[in-house]
């Protein structure tokens, strides 16, 4: 329920800070005192359009906060909510700001945390439910009404509407799963003929592990054969030729520092060093020599590595950047395109299940129809019974079902109707034109359906307007009567609402230089039969009035006075 509000710099209210209590509560005054405009401002916490004209002139911003303190049944679906928005709660209580700046910026926060107006709009349908003259926020709204009939009769509908909600699921499963292999047929086919062709790619090409790298060298040899084979030749030909060559010149001398290496330790040496660097030298010889036999140039072979590399190439391209990345491409697409054909599934098959479901939801949907048909019966006899009470006895209320496609809620819609005359045709309940006629009627279905509601704050802004007497009467003891379920605020007129109320405020109107403001006052026991005996009379109170007053409060709270 609402605990507290609090609003700043908003319309002509400077500063206002409101304790509410569980019950009914009536926000009395005279017209244009502001009364509405404190219903604006709880409007706009939960998530109404709000508009920089609303900010009081002179002020840069107006703020309204609110302190929400959550019922049992709201528990489970606002901390849902706060998960899935990232909202930090405690379970126990939710605090709203919302600023509109002169600049037209607004900015909402729940706990502290910063979301947008759709958020607030959102969790605001838990926690407030509006309703005016010409407007309800949930009952003028027909999609709501299914809601309303579930839950007057919860008992007996809610496990049938959870068995036909387990049957919905397969049968939404089942129809997405016919739909994707129907809609999805030719990209499949294309999928796999594209997962065949690319496997075929790379599997023909038959690529080895450090195949590129070794192609790469013999290219380059093949590329180079004129300049490596003429600096072999040269090579062994300094190396080898007659008696000039190096190695038979490096023999000579070798030889010649053998014939003295005992005359002295370093011709010793030397004569060591020259031999091994003449046997090193014949061996290079050697192995020059072999090189000049292997050197054979094709001119066709190289031909088939320049193809090859380009086809190793292109395949890089598309698959990888090396051939062990292209291999890996391959593995996987193999694996892809065996998912693939293991998946596939039979549309004849999935249209088989499907009828099969269909079925099975049909007589689940049959079911549900059948108890909400009699939850609806005896919802119309109730809301007939307080209509009557509301002096409305030739006002029938009905429920209307129509068929539509399967959903989550059943294969019906609902929407609640009314003929407001004898002879008239029923009309939905958002089309009743007469503006006091629809607010009893809200009323009267309200409190056949406010034991059901999960919003814990009903608020009614001048529902009684144009009703007095009896009617007035009725109504003050119906918004009574909704009050013991849920928390009601109520702007009112008239004096048998006001006394049968739990709390009374007084919302006045105050001038001071050139400055108009709205103050609202908690009103005590002996302050309530004094503004009571106002709003009976008018500006002249008489000491008849105030016994009038006084009988009323008496009547509603027969210890009220007492206490005092």
């Amino acid at each position: 329920m609402l605990q507290e509000l609090i609003i700043q710099d908003f319309a002509i209210i400077k500063n206002i800070d409101i304790q509410f209590s569980e019950g009914l509560t009536a926000l009395t005054g005279e017209t244009g005192a502001g009364k509405s405009i404190i219903m604006d401002a709880l409007g706009l916490l939960v998530g109404g359009r709000g508009f920089s004209e609303y900010v009081r002139t002179g002020a840069q911003k107006a703020v309204i906060q609110g302190l929400f303190t959550v019922t049992a049944e709201q528990q489970k679906v606002l901390s849902e909510f706060c998960q899935n928005h990232g909202v930090d709660w405690d379970g126990q209580s939710l605090i709203i700001q919302r600023e509109l700046q002169a600049n037209g910026r607004n900015v909402c926060r729940i706990n502290t945390h910063l979301v947008p107006v759709t958020v607030l709009k959102q969790i605001g349908k838990y926690l407030v439910d509006l309703s005016g003259q010409n407007q309800s926020q949930s009952l003028l709204d027909a999609s709501t009404h299914i809601d309303f009939l579930d839950a007057f009769g919860q008992k007996q509908i809610a496990p049938l509407l959870t068995a036909y909600q387990t049957e919905y699921r397969r049968y939404q499963q089942l129809k997405r799963q016919l739909d994707n292999v129907q809609n999805n047929q030719q990209q499949r086919a294309q999928q796999l003929d594209m997962l065949q062709f690319q496997i075929q790619e790379i599997q023909t090409a038959n690529l080895q592990a450090n195949e590129e790298e070794k192609l790469l060298e013999e290219q380059k040899r093949l590329s180079n054969f004129e300049k490596i084979n003429t600096n072999l030749q040269t090579a062994y030909a300094a190396l080898a030729q007659g008696n000039t060559g190096i190695v038979e010149q490096l023999g000579t001398a070798a030889k010649a520092m053998q014939d003295i290496d005992e005359y002295e330790i370093e011709y010793n040496q030397i004569a060591q060093e020259m031999t091994n660097a003449y046997y090193d030298l014949q061996d290079s010889q050697e192995r020059i020599r072999q090189q000049l036999e292997l050197q054979d140039y094709n001119p066709k072979r190289l031909d088939e590595i320049e193809q090859r590399l380009q086809l190793i190439q292109d395949l890089e391209k598309k698959y990888g950047n090396s051939i062990d990345a292209v291999l890996d491409f391959g593995q996987q697409a193999q694996e892809k395109l065996q998912r693939l054909q293991t998946e596939q599934q039979d549309p004849q098959q999935l249209q088989t299940e499907l009828d099969q479901q269909t079925h099975i939801l049909q007589q689940k949907a049959h079911l549900l129809q059948q108890r909400r048909q009699k939850a609806a019966q005896q919802l119309v006899q109730e809301i007939g019974q307080q209509l009557k009470s509301m002096y409305m006895p030739k006002t029938v209320f009905t429920v209307h079902f129509q068929h539509c496609q399967y959903n989550l809620k059943g294969d019906q819609t609902i929407e609640f109707y009314l003929q407001t005359n004898p002879g008239e045709n029923a009309k939905p309940l958002a089309k009743i034109a007469s503006g006091g006629e629809l607010a009893r009627i809200m009323l009267a279905i309200k409190t056949v359906l406010s034991r059901y509601q999960t919003v814990a704050t009903l608020v009614f802004d001048e529902i009684d307007t144009g009703v007095s007497g009896r009617v007035a009467q009725a109504i003050g003891e119906k918004m009574a009567q909704i009050a013991q379920h849920v928390q009601v605020l109520c702007i009112t007129h008239l004096p048998q609402v006001a006394a049968i109320s739990d709390q009374q405020y007084l919302v006045e109107k105050q001038s001071q230089k050139q400055k108009t403001n709205t103050v609202i006052t908690a009103l005590s026991p002996k302050q309530r039969v004094e503004v009571i005996a106002q709003m009976l009379e008018g500006t002249k109170v008489t000491t008849i009035t105030r016994q009038h007053a006084a009988e009323l409060l008496q009547l509603a709270h027969p210890h009220l006075l007492a206490k005092k």
